[in-house]
């Protein structure tokens, strides 16, 4: 039979016992709550990485692409003729009838493209004459300077046209000068017209 001090002695070791175990499931737990956090910051840090691949592919495939630019107008909208000019002096085109503009370079309010982003860009324009004695031609201009014109000395239902690609820097402005004492017509057919598109950024 055990005496009451050998008894106290017992509990006294079994509560030291389960202190010590207690201290070590403790110690477990601390540990394991500092991996669980380490594998938190890990994944993370991985999601980060993986969002920053990611917006650098886009950007890369943007680049790859490129800016996309393209217009396509006609002087007249609905007209069945309506001749523009002569003048004394000299104007811009403004162009009523507007088919595409992608990128909205291009100002239909004063006839003016805009080169968004350096690069070389193609364009195209076509004018006609009908009857009379005016001259029938325009001139395509870069930043007021002529580039190319079209132009016919022919009298009666003539059409001229011409192009030019030319390497634009991010601001330059284009556009369809009349000269003075010139005149063009154009209808519902779309006879006078003025295209572009960015063939490639530089």
């Amino acid at each position: 039979m055990k005496t009451p001090g050998s008894v106290l002695l017992l509990l006294w070791l079994g509560l030291l016992a389960g202190a010590a175990e207690s201290e070590d499931i403790l110690d477990d737990l601390l540990e394991l709550r500092a991996q669980v956090q380490d594998f938190k910051s890990r994944l993370q840090a991985s999601e980060n990485k993986t969002r920053d691949l990611e917006n650098e592919f886009r950007n890369l495939q943007e680049n790859r692409e490129g800016k996309k630019v393209v217009f396509s107008v006609s002087l007249e909208k609905d007209a069945l003729y309506e001749h523009t000019g002569p003048f004394k002096i000299g104007k811009t085109l403004v162009y009523k009838q507007v088919f595409i503009n992608i990128g909205d370079a291009f100002n239909p309010i004063t006839g003016f493209f805009t080169a968004p982003v350096r690069g070389v860009y193609d364009f195209s324009f076509s004018v006609l004459g009908y009857g009379g004695s005016a001259r029938v031609g325009a001139h395509l201009r870069r930043n007021g300077q002529n580039l190319v014109m079209a132009y016919t000395l022919d009298r009666g239902d003539i059409n001229a046209s011409n192009g030019v690609s030319v390497l634009l820097e991010e601001g330059d402005k284009v556009d369809v000068y009349l000269p003075a004492e010139h005149r063009i017509l154009d209808n519902y057919h779309h006879h006078s017209t003025f295209r572009e598109h960015l063939l490639f950024q530089m």
